[in-house]
């Protein structure tokens, strides 16, 4: 949390974009994607479009709803592959190529340890 909150010090970074580390570090998936949803209201960014389904298909991954996390992740992939207008305290391509990762085990049926291996922000 320490590292966290020296590189967010040194940036502007919107209050929701600092919930959303919050709750991804934590494991809360279902909050990570809510503190996101009135700041992708305001500003439409395809990058926290991205993260917010990311966040729903690792929950639907938990929940053992597969069929909703691969419909999910492929959303997130395609959203994650552009650019984000919002400043962001951590790298979109590395949870782009998470994405990648869950889709691949999601594909494979091996999603045991898809959730704990997500980059930590």
């Amino acid at each position: 949390m320490k590292a966290l909150l020296k590189r967010v010090a040194c940036m502007t970074v919107e209050p929701e974009i600092a919930a959303f580390v919050q709750c991804w570090n934590e494991g809360k998936f279902f909050m990570a994607h809510e503190v996101l949803e009135g700041l992708w209201v305001r500003r439409r960014d395809d990058g926290l479009q991205g993260l917010i389904q990311l966040a729903v298909a690792l929950y639907h991954i938990e929940r053992g709803n597969l069929r909703g996390a691969k419909a999910t992740i492929e959303r997130a992939r395609r959203r994650l592959a552009n650019r984000s207008s919002v400043e962001l305290p951590f790298s979109l391509a590395v949870m782009g190529d998470f994405a990648a990762y869950v889709a691949r085990a999601l594909e494979s049926g091996a999603t045991g340890k898809t959730i704990s291996q997500r980059p930590r922000l």
